[in-house]
């Protein structure tokens, strides 16, 4: 008996806490579908706050996306496709050898022998990578038509010279798309990614689709995020997240800041419905040192604007920084044959040129003043610049390269600011490098590989992008300042 009513309480006990899990459970779904409601709810309120379109204008040239007559849907998987392509990302194409099909003005196509599923909005964050675009460009027109997917392409480009700010332009292009056309479906596509197959249907399904999972850098297996490189939604899917974080200066992070936001949001990212077929070749590039997000942590390198303690908290941010929060100006719309170009203005402020005074008993001198001029090449004696103090990393076979002093100056010229200047390596022979930090020749370690004596600085004034070199530079002294409490300041003038 004593035995039975063991068991008979440990019965109760279990039923009882069987009991209190399903309340709790019950409880903890509750208030997760409360907190899905109140996303809805909150970015339905964005919306109405920040309306996103507006009727286009008569006079654009966007493809209205109408047919004349009615016409039978067109199929999800065309019987135009093809399959496998040839993707080769070293095949960069002049315009005029682009691949057009029988898109009309502003890069826009639709089928004529079917009525569209969707109208797709593709768009194209860029920055100074007119090859890789060229590349994109003659491999994406065949396949959307091929696809039967009526589409307009959009390239956002940001203005200024600047850190390149992907979040902040895909949030004002968005924008800017919206005003022209009501879209169905909204698709991101980085500059650097070629598809593989015509079979990765560029068409929304009910979720966001994290467009290429497989891509040919990462050995085609999954690499650490669903919402990065390619990712089609819907424009309420993107609204109802709050659009990408405009805090990230520099290639990197923003994805797994945006990958928070979605998952916060009442949908799921999903993948595409071809998924073996969703195979992207990238094309080879490296990103310039000023632009790293995550390579440089040190606040005094000034690679990073904010602190990483503050960037990782999504839920703190993402519900009022992002697509309500964006500040740009578009400067001009250009309907092109192959794309629609967005000039795109994020800077609040711009500095055309930048003096340093010094200030005493009233009165001042200039002692460096930046006012915008020619770049030029200054020589810096006794200074060298080891291969990991900065050689250049934008594109690997250039850290090989031996240059005569014409031919490091063509080529740091082309590069633009991705080469501060470069240094001799042997007589007569430079290496180019991206980086500014100098070294003493007679304070450099012994296992530095650049063996020459000087280094030409490249020098921009009124380019925030270079670190200016001031020569012959005289400080006055005053007899009531003593050393370090010299007066600088600059000055904002109109």
């Amino acid at each position: 008996m004593k035995i039975l009513r063991r068991l008979l309480a440990r019965r109760r006990v279990i039923l009882m806490l069987l009991f209190l899990g399903a309340i709790v459970l019950t409880y903890t779904d509750s208030v997760r579908l409360l907190r899905e409601q109140e996303e809805s709810n909150r970015a339905k309120r964005d919306l109405e706050k920040h309306p996103l379109s507006k009727a286009a204008s008569p006079q654009s040239n966007v493809l209205s996306m109408d047919h004349k007559v009615p016409l039978t849907e067109c199929a999800y998987n065309s019987p135009k496709l093809i399959g496998p392509l040839k993707t080769d990302p070293k095949y960069i194409p002049e315009w005029d050898e682009i691949e057009v099909g029988e898109t009309k003005n502003g890069g826009c196509w639709q089928p004529s022998d079917c009525a569209q599923r969707q109208n797709v909005a593709i768009i194209i964050p860029y920055k100074n990578r007119e090859e890789h675009l060229r590349a994109l460009l003659n491999t994406l027109h065949p396949i959307l038509q091929r696809q039967n997917t009526a589409y307009c392409i959009y390239v956002g480009e940001q203005h200024d010279d600047g850190r390149f700010n992907k979040g902040a332009v895909m949030n004002s292009a968005f924008k800017e798309v919206l005003k022209e056309h009501a879209y169905d479906c909204v698709i991101f596509h980085d500059v650097d990614m070629l598809p593989e197959d015509d079979r990765n249907i560029y068409q929304c399904e009910s979720n966001p689709v994290h467009l290429s999972p497989l891509i040919d850098k990462f050995d085609y297996k999954p690499y650490g995020t669903d919402f990065g490189g390619i990712t089609m939604l819907r424009p309420e899917h993107f609204i109802a997240a709050n659009g990408m974080s405009n805090l990230f200066w520099g290639w990197g992070r923003e994805d797994d800041d945006m990958q928070f936001r979605v998952g916060r949001s009442p949908f799921n990212v999903t993948k595409p419905v071809n998924y073996e077929q969703a195979r992207y070749k990238m094309i080879p590039h490296q990103h310039a040192w000023i632009f790293r997000n995550f390579k440089i942590r040190d606040s005094t390198t000034d690679v990073r604007f904010l602190p990483p303690e503050y960037l990782v908290k999504y839920k703190e941010r993402s519900t009022v920084e992002g697509l309500t929060s964006v500040n740009y100006k578009n400067l001009g719309t250009d309907r092109k044959s192959l794309f629609t170009h967005l000039d795109l203005e994020l800077r609040e402020l711009v500095v055309d040129s930048l003096k340093t005074e010094f200030i005493s008993s009233g009165s001042s001198q200039t002692l460096i003043d930046t006012t915008k001029k020619e770049c030029s090449y200054i020589k810096m004696e006794n200074t060298r610049v080891c291969e990991e103090y900065g050689h250049t990393m934008v594109l690997k076979y250039l850290r090989k390269l031996l240059l005569s002093y014409d031919d490091a100056v063509k080529k740091c010229d082309e590069l633009g600011y991705m080469c501060t200047g470069f240094a001799e390596d042997s007589l007569g022979k430079y290496r180019l490098r991206e980086v500014t930090q100098l070294l003493s020749s007679d304070n450099t370690p012994q296992d530095c590989n650049t063996k020459g004596k000087h280094i030409f600085h490249k020098s921009c004034p009124g380019d925030q992008s270079f670190i200016q070199v001031s020569q012959d530079l005289t400080i006055p002294i005053s007899d009531q300042l003593t050393p370090p409490n010299y007066a600088f300041t600059h000055r904002l003038q109109e």
